[in-house]
């Protein structure tokens, strides 16, 4: 097989303190000796399609979000002296550093605003060990170029969620025969252009809003992720949380094992991994598998697919 081996990163929906536990067992799960999950989510500012001032909503890190945004008011002042303490450290960043010290797997998380966020993971401890990835609801190639600088000085990867809309039919983009090249696809693969990082960017596939979409959250565009994976010939991970949602949460690892074994020619897999939210969260924890699902995944997964993580003992 051309592909590398599937890198899985599994965790809450948002983050909390509360459930620390949770989120360092993923670094002990193992299939047989080996050690089975490449990266921890960690997400602690959430973006909405709606804003809602509620950090139980947002994530725990709108407080400090809401604290940096009254600092702007030096900036729109032309205050450019501005001291260290305008960089305020995000609530998750110590425990960030705790998972990564403890378990070694890759730190993933949505990025909101790149300049507010990231400028304190400049740090040694973080250097090729972030996963960072834009908003669905957010398709802006110059918040995304930001993304990209921070991600080529310091060796990060970089994912790209598609967008919600797809702006052609969807019978149409996901025949079997069609050619063209979807709005949806023009975006998306036009937003790897602005974070120029060959290599270590990575196309996350987390369905759209459609009417036809059933009991789908979100419905899966296979076919669209495929035809973006052979025209760039960059990575292709899967968001089976977002398509499947809390109607179909109890097909989720079907429909993951189901999407891990899609292929795009005799010796190539679809899917270089997956995206997947686990475990107790306050935000959208009803799309969450449990723990013990996650286990008789990355088993079943372990069948037909050689897993991508450490092959040492924590």
């Amino acid at each position: 097989m051309k592909n590398k081996k599937l890198k899985i990163i599994a965790g809450p929906c948002s983050f909390d303190p509360k459930h620390m536990d949770e989120i360092l067992r993923f670094g002990q799960m193992k299939v047989g000796q080996y050690n089975a999950v490449w990266g921890v989510r960690m997400v602690g500012l959430k973006s909405r399609t709606n804003y809602e001032n509620d950090p139980n909503k947002m994530g725990i890190d709108l407080d400090y979000f809401n604290e940096m945004r009254k600092h702007m008011n030096d900036l729109l002042d032309l205050n450019f002296a501005l001291q260290e303490e305008f960089f305020l450290v995000p609530q998750t960043f110590h425990y960030m550093l705790e998972i990564l010290r403890s378990t070694h797997l890759v730190i993933a998380f949505e990025v909101v605003d790149p300049l507010l966020q990231l400028r304190k993971f400049i740090d040694k401890q973080f250097d090729g060990r972030l996963f960072i990835w834009n908003p669905a609801v957010n398709q802006l190639g110059w918040q995304v170029a930001i993304m990209g600088e921070f991600a080529r000085k310091y060796d990060w990867w970089i994912g790209l969620k598609n967008g919600k809309w797809l702006g052609e039919k969807l019978e149409i983009a996901e025949s079997d025969d069609y050619q063209g090249e979807t709005s949806l696809e023009k975006t998306w693969k036009g937003l790897a252009t602005y974070a120029d990082h060959p290599g270590k960017t990575i196309y996350i596939q987390r369905g759209i809003d459609v009417p036809e979409k059933g009991d789908y959250r979100n419905y899966p565009i296979h076919k669209t992720a495929a035809r973006v994976k052979k025209s760039t010939g960059a990575m292709m991970f899967f968001d089976p949380s977002h398509t499947c949602g809390p109607k179909l949460r109890d097909k989720i690892v079907e429909e993951t094992i189901s999407a891990m074994q899609m292929k795009i020619s005799d010796d190539e897999y679809l899917y270089d991994g997956i995206l997947i939210e686990v475990g107790t969260s306050k935000t959208d924890t009803d799309q969450h598998i449990s723990l013990d699902d996650f286990r008789y995944l990355i088993k079943e997964l372990a069948v037909f697919r050689d897993l991508d993580a450490l092959q040492v003992d924590i």
